[in-house]
């Protein structure tokens, strides 16, 4: 339906004048979209006027408009000559990751391809467009991309995947609830398996769909049915049938579509002898503007002739039956060459977009393997640093440790006596002096340190007292002279072990649990150690413990080197053992 252009202007300009401070979008544009679906034509008419202030609007709805413009044109079946449009609302759109106008705008693009005639590239768009609508769950548009999917693939005869398509693109028109739709989707599958040999399919959908057209009382969607099948009866043979859909189909005529119902109705009646039926809708085919029409008029102008012994005029028609073929093949051939062309294109532009996408997933691949590599040194120099942190703050506790084992060591040592004994005597020598000085506070405070003094050499020599008493304890018991004494071969239990390194804790209070404050040592190491304090030889060491002596030799070293942090002797491990 088209309105009459004042009429629609005095109607629809107030709109526009009163929408102009609409946001986001004109409520002239918002009615452009309503009208694209229902009347194509008055929407090209609104969206003409509106052409000259699209400037004064955002950018967002500039792409509108545009996209509104060609979703009309289309709309309106004329055909599309250019995308460098649609492209530009691609570009908007997917920037943007537009989800409610970006499948829309994909699917219009695979329209105009299509009418480009490139249809490898129209159905990237379209299968675009089926990605984009998961978000939006837009039913009609989804129907209408897989419909549109469908009728591309019969145009390029994969049948099989166009059944699949079509039967989608039904599934979606049963949840939008579009009776119309699901009518046109009935007739496409039905078209499909007639293209597939699959008569009883075929059959069952076309009568399918006409049931519904008429259930919905829809007249003209009924005609369009019964015109592919009774086009598919004929073919059949099953006449009856088809005269019945062609009785319907031809119930009113309509300009559009006339010679696919002028091919049926002339094989139609040409199978069913009734030759002047079929010579005048042959003759209304050779008329037509298609070379292949005009040739089938003129093959049935031609048989029909020739059944009436009229060969002259058989030839005649026959001759222009040839003409109109060659024509028609020579274009065909021509477009079979240009979907060739098309498709060959298609193929070097994705081989093009493969080579890009391999170089950028290459060079990410090399932007992630640098980026790891760099965090790798990052985290193994941070690795490195707290190691050698700990390291060095272990070493400096090691030495801590050693150094007070050292001074417990010594305070308990003649060696400190002797040294306590001088300052004794050092400080009678003062205390002396003070007399002589009368100063008897200087004198009370040289007896205190001095009794001081005495006092710690006292416990020095008491614990040493104590410990020689612990020592010849030790060295009187059973167990002491059962390691020292013992011969190769001999038979050492883990009670025995148990027992020395309890008696030599006694000797030397916590001799093993100071060895231990050093450094964490296995059971082998703190027994070579508890046979070294009781002053058991390597030899002998090696065939109580099992080893060799070159084995007992290296825990020896070992041990040094991992409780002094420096290179020693077993000999230097073996004194400070009996140091201890």
């Amino acid at each position: 339906m088209k309105w009459p252009e004042p009429l629609l202007l005095i109607i629809l300009l107030p709109l526009y004048f009163l929408s102009c401070d609409s946001k986001p979008y004109p409520q002239v544009l918002q009615l452009a979209d309503s009208l694209a679906n229902t009347c194509p034509d008055s929407a090209i008419v609104l969206l003409e006027q509106f052409k000259d202030s699209t400037h004064q609007e955002s950018k967002e709805a500039q792409m509108y408009y545009q996209l509104l413009t060609i979703k009309a044109r289309d709309k309106a079946y004329i055909t599309h000559t250019s995308d460098s449009l649609i492209l530009e609302v691609l570009h908007y759109y997917e920037k943007r990751k537009d989800k409610k106008h970006l499948p829309e705008a994909y699917y219009y693009a695979g329209r105009i391809y299509r009418d480009l005639g490139d249809a490898p590239q129209a159905l990237e768009y379209f299968f675009k467009a089926i990605d984009a609508s998961n978000a939006c769950m837009n039913y009609r548009l989804t129907s209408r991309i897989y419909s549109q999917i469908g009728t591309l693939y019969l145009y390029q005869e994969v049948y099989d995947k166009a059944h699949d398509v079509f039967v989608k693109a039904y599934q979606y028109d049963i949840l939008a609830k579009d009776s119309i739709s699901i009518t046109y989707s009935l007739r496409d599958i039905g078209r499909t398996f007639s293209t597939l040999n699959k008569v009883d399919s075929a059959i069952y959908y076309y009568e399918k769909a006409d049931k519904l057209a008429d259930k919905i009382k829809n007249i003209n969607l009924k005609r369009i049915v019964n015109s592919e099948l009774s086009e598919y009866y004929t073919k059949l043979g099953m006449y009856q049938k088809a005269y019945q859909s062609m009785q319907i189909a031809f119930e009113q005529i309509n300009t559009i579509n006339l010679a696919p119902r002028y091919c049926t109705a002339a094989r139609y009646y040409y199978h069913t002898n009734q030759l002047d039926s079929a010579t005048y809708y042959y003759t209304q085919l050779s008329l037509m503007n298609r070379y292949s029409y005009k040739a089938e008029g003129y093959q049935g102008l031609g048989y029909i002739a020739r059944l009436k012994g009229e060969y002259k005029k058989a030839l005649e028609y026959l001759d222009k039956d040839l003409a109109y073929t060659d024509s028609a093949r020579n274009i065909i051939q021509t477009e079979t060459v240009r979907k060739i062309n098309s498709l060959y294109n298609y193929q070097l532009k994705e081989k093009e977009n493969n080579r890009l996408k391999d170089m950028a997933n290459n060079q990410k691949i090399w932007n992630i393997i640098f980026i790891s590599f760099l965090i790798s040194l990052i985290l193994i120099f941070a690795v490195y640093w707290q190691y050698h942190k700990r390291k060095k703050q272990e070493e400096l506790a090691q030495q801590r440790r050693i150094k007070r084992m050292q001074e417990e060591q010594y305070n308990q040592s003649l060696a400190c006596i002797e040294e306590n004994r001088r300052q004794i005597k050092k400080l009678e020598q003062s205390l002396q002096s003070a007399e002589s000085i009368k100063s008897s506070l200087n004198q009370d405070l040289l007896n205190l340190q001095k009794k001081l003094i005495e006092k710690s050499n006292e416990q020095i020599i008491a614990k040493q007292e104590f410990r020689e008493q612990g020592i010849s304890i030790l060295k009187k018991s059973p167990i002491y002279h059962k390691f020292l004494e013992a011969e190769q071969g001999i038979k050492i239990k883990k009670e025995d072990w148990q027992e020395l390194t309890h008696s030599i804790n006694e000797a030397y209070t916590d001799f093993t649990l100071r060895l231990l404050d050093l450094y964490p040592m296995k059971t082998i190491e703190m027994q070579v150690c508890l046979l070294i304090k009781i002053g058991v030889p390597p030899t002998q060491i090696a065939y109580i413990t099992s080893h060799t002596k070159q084995a007992i030799t290296s825990i020896r070293k070992r041990l040094y080197k991992k409780v002094f942090n420096m290179d020693g002797s077993p000999e230097d491990w073996d004194i400070f053992i009996s140091s201890m």
